[in-house]
């Protein structure tokens, strides 16, 4: 484990606390879980773009290829009149 020391502004390090409370955990705990949840956004991992790599449209294909063609139930459809 590694220590750090980080200056927070006020209404920041109020926010942390009072989510770290609601969530039951400690502050270390809070700023461990979102700073490698940041992370992760930011840096890519090597084997997704491996695996993004290696992709072709034939799985999609062969998935697609098990939908059944039916409509869609009445519950699943878009309103009358709906517009994107």
């Amino acid at each position: 484990m590694s220590k750090l020391t980080v200056n927070l502004p006020d209404n920041l390090h109020q926010k942390a606390r009072e989510v770290a409370l609601a969530k039951n955990l400690s502050m270390d705990a809070l700023v461990t879980v979102a700073l490698g949840q940041s992370l992760s956004r930011l840096v890519a991992e090597p084997q997704l773009e491996e695996r993004a790599a290696r992709a072709n449209s034939r799985g999609i294909d062969e998935f697609l290829a098990q939908v059944p063609d039916a409509l869609a139930p009445e519950w699943d459809k878009l309103p009358d009149g709906y517009q994107r």
